[in-house]
């Protein structure tokens, strides 16, 4: 896992606001983590008490640390405004913090004997000098092993929509499998049909594109077939994090059962196996929206 820790200031009862850690790809690690599955997350630690709240949170959780840098920059810090229907907006403050100072970062060799997969996403990978330096990380592991992409589209901290676009477009090129949710389509392709623009990226390179669409499930787009996944019903208390959790419950299907393997894509084709780790991934988000913050 590549990319940012974010510290989400969650509105609290009296108008108070909590802060929780977050940050798309450190929640992923640390969903899977937790439920046994090896995983390091690559990025930066801020040198303040939120980065220290940061590093506990993943020594807890049991991911590895290896390629966690810790400085002595200020955390990154996202406001999240939280909607009638659970879903949250951001406004972040990122100058000058520590999650996108990478900088002559030397990452790690991505060998199948000893990696699964890459994942990278979300602010770090659309600011620089992270943004570049994860974008010819992923160019140089995807002929190794399968490299997974969720955008966790900002655009008030990523910038203008149209470059983001095009950004998107080329990272989800580089990709085997894209994660991305019905809102972030719809802010980077307003009024265009999620299928379309789904089937658009594959042509691009992806073996598999899934698209979230909160209480209304999932849907998973292949050359094959389309293969649709109600979401399970629960008494959401906020849907943040979310869409991480989902992205924890579909690699970790894949990869504890044995398909997340290049020479195992041609699997993917099978919409039984994409059914069941469709199935799994919406279980998981399910419970993330029972509890405030990301989980």
């Amino acid at each position: 896992m590549a990319g940012e820790n974010v510290i989400d200031l969650v509105p609290a009862p009296g108008g108070q606001l909590r802060p929780t850690c977050g940050g798309g790809p450190a929640n992923t690690a640390v969903a899977l983590a937790r439920r046994g599955i090896p995983t390091a997350l690559v990025g930066s630690v801020g040198g303040d008490h939120f980065g220290r709240r940061v590093w506990r949170r993943h020594i807890s959780a049991g991911v590895r640390r290896d390629w966690l840098q810790r400085t002595d920059l200020p955390s990154t810090l996202g406001l999240a405004v939280v909607n009638g229907d659970g879903t949250a907006r951001y406004d972040y403050w990122t100058t000058g913090t520590a999650d996108f100072a990478w900088e002559g970062r030397s990452l790690p060799r991505p060998d199948p004997g000893t990696v699964d997969l890459v994942h990278f996403g979300s602010l770090a990978a659309y600011l620089e000098p992270s943004a570049r330096i994860i974008e010819h990380w992923v160019n140089r592991a995807r002929g190794a092993v399968p490299v997974t992409f969720d955008p966790n589209i900002r655009l008030g901290a990523m910038g203008d929509a149209a470059k983001v676009r095009e950004r998107t477009e080329r990272l989800a090129g580089l990709s085997t499998l894209v994660r991305v949710s019905e809102r972030d389509l719809a802010q980077l392709y307003p009024d265009t049909p999620v299928d379309r623009v789904a089937r658009e990226w594959l042509g691009l390179g992806p073996e598999l594109v899934v698209v979230t669409l909160g209480d209304a499930g999932s849907v998973a787009f292949h050359r094959n077939h389309t293969t649709e996944m109600t979401a399970p019903r629960v008494d959401v208390v906020d849907a943040i994090g979310a869409g991480d959790a989902f992205t924890s419950g579909l690699l970790g299907w894949l990869t504890s059962a044995g398909w997340m393997r290049l020479d195992r894509l041609p699997s993917w084709g099978n919409p039984t196996v994409v059914a069941a780790a469709l199935r799994y991934a919406s279980q998981i988000a399910a419970q993330a929206c029972t509890v405030p913050g990301a989980p």
